[in-house]
């Protein structure tokens, strides 16, 4: 299984849950409605949380890093944009690692959450989360340090 979140599903989560609830609160009962709410809403923020513990569990397999091993980087990294989406369990995982990596390589970093914004979606293509962006080049998917490095590096010998 793809280390990533297609956007067609983040959507879906975000009118499944609120959908749900007004069919509830109609037929059911505003109560029972707003339990479902709240459950559903702790439940999606446990699920980001424990996700890098739970993956193999649930056929994702091992979301472990692989450090970067970097020398000295001379070259000017370009400005980083990391797309991510709100219930995405792989986001928090890569921005960490950029934001870790930052202290290696410098670089700017922009995160940017699509969720709620299509016009990015379609303009840059995006079709899952998480995407990092550099000098037009795309990333994508939970990947590791390693890899995030090496993808930084080469946009950079690219440019200069």
């Amino acid at each position: 299984m793809k280390q990533e979140c297609p956007l067609a599903f983040v959507w879906l989560t975000w009118l499944g849950l609120p959908g749900l609830v007004l069919i509830l609160g109609l037929s059911q009962g505003w109560l029972g409605a707003v339990f479902v709410l709240l459950v559903g809403v702790i439940a999606q923020i446990v699920y980001i949380r424990w996700f890098p513990r739970i993956a193999r569990w649930i056929g994702y397999g091992s979301v472990a890093d692989v450090p970067a091993e970097l020398g000295s980087v001379a070259t000017i990294i370009p400005r980083v944009t990391l797309y991510t989406a709100n219930v995405c369990p792989f986001c928090p995982i890569v921005s960490r690692r950029l934001n870790e990596l930052k202290h290696q390589i410098p670089f700017e970093l922009e995160e940017v959450d699509v969720t709620f914004q299509p016009k990015i979606v379609r303009q840059k293509g995006l079709r899952s989360v998480p995407v990092i962006e550099t000098d037009g080049r795309l990333l994508v998917g939970n990947v590791t340090s390693t890899q995030i490095a090496a993808f930084l590096t080469e946009a950079a010998e690219s440019i200069g």
